[in-house]
């Protein structure tokens, strides 16, 4: 059985990071972020709003040997400047999404470097209209839909956004993708696409962590450690939402499109042997997890760890039969997840 989507895909060996595509979304469905504000990051905005075009547009100038670099090494960029011919009107200094229009000694002048981007869109798993109390979001015609007018500001579709696209603004959410293509079109290296994405369901790897069973936000994804070799994946209810993928240990799940891997940053096990029945199930579990080595060992009946050995997977926790494991995993951008 497979699950396919339509999706906006952004290529990234051609993306050039500049976030133009953000400045033209409707509503606000591409998360750009920056390390370092006030610097320029070539979006074209400035450009694109001066009345005199006393600021170059790239528009034409970006060659194919420079799709896929970052922007500061284009050649459009490191010429950017501001005119003799510049009126002052201010409107580039106001519109600048990054603040990078400084006034010195009276004039207008670009401030250029790597502000270290990050971008990312909206992916339409439609989890946001799942969870939304009141049905104001809708997903139609592979689109989210609104009526504002049902909307009570409960941020449950911004709480449960994989992407983080989601926010609420005065009267009702923004940060969905409506499909509206015009970021498509305002790519200058043509990096964003309508793609149709398809999963066979197909886990190539795995350890039986259970981190994909315990993610997945609809409870596509089922396992029981000690019958299956892997994870079972109901494709009617899976929402392509690519949460799995960006968890998983051991990259075992092939739909990153849209997420980033996520990063475990730090992990704590317990053992309770109060209700340890000291079956050994743990110890085989972690032995796969180590491939022939084991932090988890028996000793006088009970179930111990080395923690200089656990790697914070939880195949122990997700394998062992009364719950007297507990992992807790804590990643890079805060996100908490407890096996079993």
């Amino acid at each position: 059985m497979k699950v396919s989507k339509r999706k906006i895909y952004r290529d990234f060996s051609k993306c050039i990071l500049c976030g133009r595509c953000r400045n033209v979304c409707p509503t606000n469905a591409i998360k750009y972020e920056v390390k370092y504000n006030g610097l320029c990051t070539h979006c074209n905005l400035c450009a694109e709003v001066c009345p005199v075009k006393a600021i170059d547009s790239y528009e034409g100038k970006i060659s194919q040997e420079e799709y896929g670099k970052l922007y500061v090494n284009l050649k459009s960029y490191n010429e950017r400047k501001v005119k003799l011919n510049c009126v002052m009107c201010m409107e580039c200094y106001e519109e600048c999404p990054v603040n990078a229009i400084k006034i010195v000694d009276g004039k207008l002048e670009i401030n250029k470097g790597n502000a270290f981007p990050s971008i990312i869109n909206c992916n339409l798993c439609s989890l946001c209209t799942m969870v939304c109390p009141n049905n104001a979001l809708k997903f139609e015609m592979n689109r989210i839909k609104l009526n504002p007018e049902l909307c009570t500001l409960c941020g449950e579709c911004v709480k449960h956004c994989p992407t983080n696209t989601m926010y609420l603004k005065d009267r009702y959410p923004a940060g969905y993708c409506v499909m509206c293509g015009r970021c498509i079109k305002s790519c200058p290296v043509s990096a964003l696409s309508i793609k149709t994405i398809t999963w066979d369901s197909e886990i190539n790897t795995c350890i039986k962590c259970g981190t994909c069973v315990k993610i997945c936000p609809v409870n596509a994804i089922s396992l029981n450690p000690i019958t299956d070799d892997k994870p079972l994946v109901n494709t009617n209810k899976c929402i392509l939402c690519e949460l799995c993928a960006a968890y998983c240990p051991v990259d075992g799940i092939p739909i990153l499109y849209t997420l980033k891997k996520k990063k475990l940053e730090q992990w704590s096990i317990s053992i309770d042997r109060n209700i340890c029945i000291g079956c050994g199930l743990c110890v085989d579990a972690c032995k796969i997890s180590l491939k022939g080595d084991n932090a988890i060992y028996l000793n006088k009946g009970l179930a111990y760890v080395n923690k200089d050995k656990c790697i914070g997977c939880g195949a122990c926790a997700m394998t062992c039969p009364t719950d007297c494991i507990k992992l807790t995993k804590i990643y890079e951008t805060k996100e908490v997840v407890i096996i079993p």
